[in-house]
């Protein structure tokens, strides 16, 4: 198991209002990216789960000893490929396709639900136009890294596109994050 590491920055505020939160849903983060023309939709299945690889924090574990809450990167854990969903032959695509990502948000997404952190979803809903789904945890998201990691995995599927080797990690490890912010502090 990696180091324990403290809750930083907006973490400990999040976590208490879980707690105290009766909406199961309530610090989960989600929006799409809508793609038109051409996509690969296998290819940029594995340039998600190449590009959630890549940011630690997204394998983030919580654990509460005593009243204090600690994180530890879970290295062992792995990305599944996201569901790739055809509407297409749907008689209204588009809304089956929010409200498939709306069931997803009213489910039980806190923390120790055991439901996953992060999950993508690649939705067609016609030929050329598709939707592609995110949601994470906002313990392991913040503002900043949500449109960074869509950024990256944008970037590794054009390289793998071109044939090209997946760019390398922007992301800085989130223990050097947690050491800096303290050092701030």
């Amino acid at each position: 198991m990696s180091q324990h590491l403290p809750l930083v920055a907006a973490q400990p505020g999040i976590w208490m209002a879980e707690k105290l939160s009766d909406l199961p849903s309530a610090w989960s983060v989600a929006h799409y990216v809508e793609l038109t023309g051409e996509v690969d939709a296998p290819l940029l299945a594995r340039a998600v789960v190449a590009g959630l690889a890549q940011a630690d924090t997204l394998r983030m574990r919580f654990t509460e000893d005593n009243g204090e809450v600690w994180q530890w990167v879970d290295d062992a854990q792995t990305f599944e490929l996201p569901e790739i969903i055809d509407l297409r032959t749907n008689i209204d695509p588009h809304g089956t396709a929010r409200a498939l990502m709306q069931a997803d948000l009213q489910q039980d997404l806190r923390v120790d639900s055991g439901k996953p952190l992060v999950f993508h979803q690649l939705i067609q809903v016609a030929d050329n136009r598709w939707y592609w789904y995110q949601r994470y945890h906002h313990l392991l998201v913040d503002g900043f890294s949500f449109p960074a990691i869509t950024r990256q995995i944008a970037n590794i599927y054009c390289a793998l596109l071109r044939g090209e080797l997946t760019p390398a990690s922007p992301f800085t490890p989130f223990a050097d994050v947690v050491e800096e912010y303290q050092q701030y502090r």
